[in-house]
């Protein structure tokens, strides 16, 4: 299987200088961010679906070192409550969508998004427990006037263009967890899968391997990123810790370079639950650690993929 690389985790790198130093790691694949001001450090996204010179010149520079794009990312919330922020982020993933289909790219990246809880709400209201009878209610009306009419629009939009949409399982979007995505996607279709991040569902005590084998064929895109309950604070908090600007030392989890938080036994596990479903792209590295520098951290877990991943061509 090949490895890939976040490339957005190297920004305030010169493009070339990134991709010379993913290539001599022998990283093949690339997921690019549509989500700042430029897209692959240099480029704005209205320029590259303007101009097929810029296209070209954009693939040309990642092919030269024997690269390529897997996925395109575009992570925001297309459900906001202000309507004027639901429709910037709508608009952008539509660009990013017709973007992939120019350039052949399988793959755009998202979250499913939060709405808030009525028509008159300005902020996301995430619903994670049914504790009070308020909670249902506010879900139902979510999904029935905001998640279904959106993503049912979006994954046509999606289709249409031969271009498939990973969420990703994150905290804070109605699509969190396995169940949460197979809902969504039965309900609108198998454009829809998931971006399966194995550091967010390690906090919320998912069996990740197993969550893999659930959800089949709906695994569409699969990110290695690591974490770590920091269990001297679980006694204080829990695994929720809704403090603002909290310094990562005082929070109960922490996001970890691939290898740092779960060795190598769980990582053979898990890629050989992703082959098992039939799952073919690359193998991507996400890098976070507040410990190691992010082209530290990439080489370490690229060195710890290529010892276990399937396969000559990494």
């Amino acid at each position: 299987m090949k490895t890939g690389v976040f490339l957005d985790c190297l920004r305030g790198w010169a493009l070339d200088d990134a991709l010379s130093f993913l290539a001599r790691h022998e990283v093949r694949c690339l997921e690019v961010g549509t989500f700042g001001e430029y897209v692959a450090f240099e480029y704005r996204l209205d320029d590259l679906l303007a101009d097929g010179r810029q296209r070209k010149e954009l693939q040309s520079r990642i092919e030269a070192p024997g690269l390529e794009i897997s996925a395109f990312g575009c992570y925001g919330n297309p459900l906001h409550p202000d309507s004027g922020r639901a429709l910037r982020q709508q608009n952008l993933f539509s660009k990013t969508v017709e973007l992939a289909a120019l350039l052949g790219v399988p793959t755009v990246t998202e979250f499913a998004g939060c709405p808030g809880d009525s028509e008159q709400a300005r902020f996301p209201n995430w619903i994670s427990i049914l504790a009070l009878d308020d909670f249902a209610r506010i879900l139902d009306w979510q999904w029935s006037e905001r998640v279904l009419p959106y993503w049912e629009r979006a994954a046509a939009f999606c289709a249409d263009h031969d271009v498939r949409v990973a969420l990703e399982l994150y905290p804070g979007s109605v699509v969190f967890n396995p169940r949460t995505l197979l809902r969504l996607r039965d309900a609108v279709g198998p454009a829809v899968g998931a971006l399966v991040d194995p550091s967010h569902l390690f906090w919320q005590q998912i069996d990740v391997p197993g969550a893999v084998r659930y959800l089949g064929s709906a695994v569409h895109r699969v990110h290695l990123n690591d974490s770590q309950l920091r269990t001297q604070n679980l006694a204080e908090v829990g695994v929720l810790n809704p403090a603002p600007g909290a310094d990562w030392t005082e929070k109960p989890w922490v996001h970890r370079t691939v290898g740092f938080g779960h060795g190598a036994d769980f990582w053979t596990d898990f890629v050989a639950s992703v082959v098992e479903v039939g799952y073919t792209g690359d193998l991507c590295i996400e890098q976070g650690d507040p410990l190691y520098d992010d082209a530290d951290g990439i080489a370490k877990a690229v060195a710890l993929i290529r010892s276990i991943a399937p396969g000559d061509d990494h």
